[in-house]
């Protein structure tokens, strides 16, 4: 964890060699910033139909820790905000949802 998935619509969709660029830099933000391990970062990118709303959506699931505080992920939710809105040219939703480790159960 962090698992990270980015909805965009078609009309939004990014190139494949723009998307190794933005995830390049969406990891080590997320290193910098939350303190995630290179190992432990999964970017999914989806294109989907968005009915209503922006047309990304930005999405992470990561575990609570207690260096992720409220100014943490402030810090996290404005950076990401910069890199989607340079690297996409949109302003996108962003959300990120914290789980206690005790209720995570993974493999791989």
């Amino acid at each position: 964890m962090p698992s990270i998935t980015i909805y965009t619509s078609e009309n939004h969709k990014i190139e494949n060699e723009a998307f190794s660029e933005f995830s390049i830099c969406l990891k080590q933000l997320t290193q910098k910033v939350l303190k995630a391990k290179d190992d432990n970062i999964h970017i999914a990118y989806l294109t989907s139909n968005i009915g209503y709303g922006r047309p990304i959506y930005f999405e992470a699931k990561l575990r609570k820790e207690v260096f992720r505080n409220e100014e943490v992920m402030k810090t996290y939710i404005h950076q990401v905000d910069l890199l989607i809105e340079e690297k996409m040219a949109v302003k996108a939703r962003i959300r990120c949802f914290m789980y206690d480790v005790d209720y995570i159960f993974a493999k791989n």
